[in-house]
């Protein structure tokens, strides 16, 4: 998939950035981080926004176990930070901050943390208008007003822009590791709170975080053998299909489109698979297709909620995405 644009600006300021919105007048922008993670259709746009430039962890609170920090961040380097003060931010991506947010990819950490909007305390973001508000908070305690900030998460960058991100943070686990497990095992095993279950092609691996004594003890407890680190997650094909469904209900998908090239967040609800489906196989499922979506397809399943959003924060239309 590719973004062709017949621009890009790399803005250094938030000043800038509204400034290139009200100036935009009828021409449309495309936001990009570090364009590894493209989902859909290719992308046309005039001008392409790429916010490698605001890349400052702005906060980072031991006390209260949050982080602000803007979209340009990567997750590495922001994992290494936090790492340093023995802290953790519960979740899995290869990419920058904007990426991870707009995306809203699954966890390996899916049994506890199964997605990125579910650690997002809040956000300021740039609408359409041009308008730069503050929407959330740094704790969890917030709910007054709509969660803006959240309903941006998955959008890809569709409704408006991240320029500050503030997520919940835990400690740093002593030990992460992780075993493959056989299915019968995994009811007896959700009693010791492991933080993800993940299938690949076959193959179920339990994760687990925390003390390097307790995860031993799982071992001679479950006759695993774990090993230091995460699976591997990565699915590598010339189309993708995403399907949605209910928590608990993973296996069962997977047992309808086959083992094989298919991968699964368990307990996210979210399976990802190689091989050709057909959208009226599943009817009680929402189905994307995340890459080699063709120009005629419809990628993405649209909801009423998201084009009421997208009247209120984006009326002229001026931000596209590959939806």
């Amino acid at each position: 998939m590719s973004v062709l644009c017949n621009e890009t600006v790399y803005p250094k300021t938030y000043e800038d950035l509204l400034e290139i919105i009200r100036d935009v007048g009828k021409r449309k922008i495309y936001i990009i981080g570090f364009n590894t993670h493209h989902i859909g259709k290719n992308v046309n746009a005039d001008i392409c926004i790429s916010m490698r430039n605001f890349n400052k962890i702005l906060e980072i609170s031991e006390s209260d176990l949050f982080v602000t920090a803007q979209p340009g961040v990567s997750f590495e380097a922001l994992k290494n930070a936090l790492s340093e003060r023995n802290l953790f931010l519960p979740l899995t991506y290869s990419g920058s901050l904007g990426g991870l947010a707009s995306t809203n990819f699954p966890s390996l950490f899916s049994l506890i943390y199964p997605y990125p909007k579910d650690l997002l305390l809040g956000a300021k973001i740039i609408t359409g208008l041009g308008e730069l508000i503050k929407s959330g908070s740094r704790t969890t305690k917030f709910s007054s007003g709509y969660k803006i900030w959240k309903a941006l998460s998955g959008s890809l960058g569709w409704l408006g822009i991240y320029v500050e991100l503030t997520f919940r943070l835990i400690g740093k686990p002593e030990r992460l590791a992780f075993a493959e497990i056989n299915q019968e095992k995994i009811q007896k095993i959700i009693s010791e709170r492991p933080w993800g279950i993940f299938y690949n092609n076959g193959k179920t691996f339990v994760i687990f975080g925390g003390f390097s004594k307790y995860i031993d003890s799982l071992e001679e407890k479950y006759g695993l053998s774990f090993q230091d680190g995460l699976p591997n997650a990565s699915l590598d094909c010339e189309r993708i299909y995403g399907i949605t469904t209910y928590r608990g209900k993973e296996f069962d998908i997977i047992n309808k489109i086959g083992p094989d090239k298919t991968i699964a967040y368990i307990g996210s609800g979210y399976i990802r698979t190689c091989n050709e489906i057909n959208k009226k196989d599943f009817p009680e499922e929402s189905i994307i297709i995340e890459k080699g979506c063709k120009e005629d397809e419809e990628c993405f399943e649209h909801y009423k909620t998201g084009e009421l959003l997208k009247k209120s924060l984006d009326p002229y239309n001026i931000f596209v995405s590959s939806y």
